[in-house]
């Protein structure tokens, strides 16, 4: 079993981001340069999000953030152009949210 700070940081902070990342890129057509900007991340990382090359356990957290919304608050900060710290804020706290959740603890 892992630390949560192992667990968040390999399982739930790329889910976070590949949920992100998905619906920036199909929903408001930004290209992966630009979402690889905002998240921090280099455009092949934002690439293996958009075409879900990544575990099955970050699949089901990805599943999980999707099909409850979690990640639309941040997508519209970043879209709006909120300060990056916020943005990095906001990110954080649903990652916590996440790893303390019934649902995580499941998996």
């Amino acid at each position: 079993m892992y630390p949560e700070c192992r667990k968040i940081s390999k399982e739930i902070l790329p889910a976070v981001r590949a949920s992100i990342a998905q619906t920036m890129f199909s929903e408001h057509n930004y290209c992966q340069r630009e979402i690889g900007d905002k998240l921090g991340v280099v455009q092949v990382s934002v690439s293996k999000y958009i075409n879900k090359k990544y575990s099955k356990e970050i699949g089901e957290i990805v599943g999980y953030i999707e099909s409850n919304k979690l990640n639309r608050n941040i997508v519209k900060s970043i879209i709006s152009g909120e300060p990056k710290d916020e943005i990095i804020s906001e990110i954080d706290n649903l990652c916590s949210e996440i790893a303390g959740s019934s649902y995580y603890k499941k998996i």
